[in-house]
């Protein structure tokens, strides 16, 4: 349940109530699942499988205004697939895939104006569908005799109806102006695929380090609008764990994205 109100102040300081503007919202998200997994393993190699099968609903009421909407998302199945294989003593090869989806959320589906800071003017969009990402991942991992450790994983991921932020201009009433607004559309797709590499290091008894990079591009389709370059990016994370006396810790932490 969620209340908007919005007065007006004028010169004097003198407050004003805006009742036909003011917003009273009852939602409500419901979620039906059920999954099965199952997993084994054959000397050196190990696998599991598993299936889940998911449907939801999502209701807004408007009990100041007798209006309501309903979104019904249709049952859908998610599998999963986990393979591992031992190649050494310290190190093995694993090859993953899962479907998932991603709901909106109540903010994005809200449909209403939020003018609280009315130099970013936002509002959700209730005929937003879920959106749906099949995930592939090979990935080499090794262990080394002083328990260092080091993980290199190729990835790609393919999302349908991607939920993505989109501006347009739009005149609100609230604030009686044309103004820039911050909404939310599905695209057709989108398309990411990149190499993850990741580092633990024992430095000293003292001081473990945690090291990341993540090298990948992206590309998005776009429903009747042309489609944004596809772009390559990255980003560098670090992690420094120190141990104190009195067991006391202290981390210290650091990233750059391109």
């Amino acid at each position: 349940e969620n209340y908007m109100l919005y007065d007006s102040i004028n010169k004097d300081g003198v407050i004003k109530p805006l009742p036909n503007q003011s917003i009273n919202f009852k939602s409500e998200d419901r979620i039906y699942a059920a999954y099965s997994t199952f997993s084994n393993r054959i000397k050196s190699f190990g696998y599991q499988l598993g299936l889940r099968v998911e449907s939801s609903d999502y209701t807004g009421i408007l009990p100041n205004k007798n209006q309501s909407f309903d979104i019904k998302f249709p049952v859908s199945l998610f599998p999963s697939l986990f393979l591992s294989q031992k190649i050494g003593e310290m190190d093995d090869l694993q090859l993953n895939y899962s479907r998932r989806i991603n709901r909106p959320g109540f903010w994005q589906l809200f449909p209403f104006y939020d003018v609280s800071d009315v130099l970013n003017v936002s509002k959700g969009n209730p005929g937003l569908n879920p959106e749906f990402t099949n995930s592939l991942e090979l990935s080499y991992s090794k262990i080394f005799k002083n328990r260092d450790n080091f993980i290199a994983s190729v990835y790609f991921k393919n999302t349908n109806n991607l939920i993505t932020s989109f501006q347009s201009l739009e005149y609100v009433d609230l604030i009686s102006d044309t103004v820039l607004v911050s909404t939310y559309i599905n695209a057709n797709q989108s398309y990411v695929s990149g190499l993850e590499l990741t580092s633990r290091n024992k430095i000293a008894k003292w001081w473990d380090l945690t090291s990341n990079a993540n090298l990948y591009t992206a590309k998005i389709d776009l429903k009747d609008q042309a489609d944004p370059d596809q772009f390559m990016s990255y980003f560098l994370k670090i992690n420094n764990s120190f141990k104190l006396p009195k067991n006391f810790t202290v981390q210290v932490s650091g990233d750059y994205q391109s």
